[in-house]
């Protein structure tokens, strides 16, 4: 079993529920009301886990939780939040495979009651070892809410690319797609410690609006190489 968080009793709770492509409340603070200090957050936790010895584990949880808005909150575009308290509960299953695996990850479906209507995720990410030198991890997220102000649908796809040209040279990408943000992004950075202790990165980032129709158009673009050498005294 989990524990309890009451931002009454003198702590400040992270939220239980951090979600990639939804805005976040990370923490939140008592509130003043007719001179008494009231709860702003409270979340209580209970989790199962198991564990196969294949290495895969299996873990469920409940999660119930408060907390009070204190002003509007834009979940989104054009969902707004009104000020009150919400109790809300959440239903989460976890697989995860063991690391050991050649191909590794977990595979995630989370659902229940969220602020005034409800919510699922699924979630499953995981990295793949194609040669002992070049390995990809994609992640993949997408979240359904359905709330009393309005619905939307948030989606996130991300792949990351590694591949290690020799013990002191890499190579790597990350490309990403967020719909909350309408956003398509890709970094590429290479590193070569040319001799120990002193490295070269060159990092090139490029960032899309995926709101404009046909191919996603150019919003900023940049180079940076960075030179680090070390001196022994």
């Amino acid at each position: 079993m989990g524990g309890v968080s009451d931002s009454d009793m003198g702590r400040v709770a992270a939220r239980g529920r951090p979600q990639r492509g939804l805005p976040q409340h990370a923490r939140r603070l008592p509130r003043q009301h007719g001179g008494q200090l009231l709860a702003s957050f409270r979340q209580v936790d209970f989790q199962f886990q198991t564990e196969f010895q294949s290495g895969d584990q299996i873990f469920a949880s409940y999660q119930r939780n408060y907390e009070f808005l204190d002003e509007e909150f834009d979940i989104t575009d054009d969902v707004i939040l009104p000020i009150g308290g919400y109790s809300f509960e959440r239903f989460a299953g976890t697989y995860r495979f063991g690391t050991q695996r050649k191909i590794s990850g977990q595979l995630r479906a989370e659902t229940g009651s969220f602020y005034s209507g409800d919510m699922s995720e699924l979630l499953a990410e995981g990295r793949a070892e194609i040669t002992p030198q070049f390995s990809i991890e994609p992640r993949v997220s997408i979240n359904w809410v359905d709330l009393a102000e309005g619905s939307f649908t948030t989606k996130l796809f991300l792949a990351r690319l590694n591949y290690m040209i020799s013990p002191r040279t890499f190579l790597g990408t990350l490309l990403q797609y967020n719909s909350e943000a309408n956003e398509m992004t890709a970094n590429i950075r290479f590193r070569w410690e040319y001799q120990p202790g002193s490295d070269i990165f060159v990092v090139y980032s490029d960032g899309r609006d995926t709101l404009a129709s046909g191919f996603p158009t150019l919003q900023d673009r940049s180079l940076v190489v960075k030179f680090t050498r070390l001196f022994r005294f």
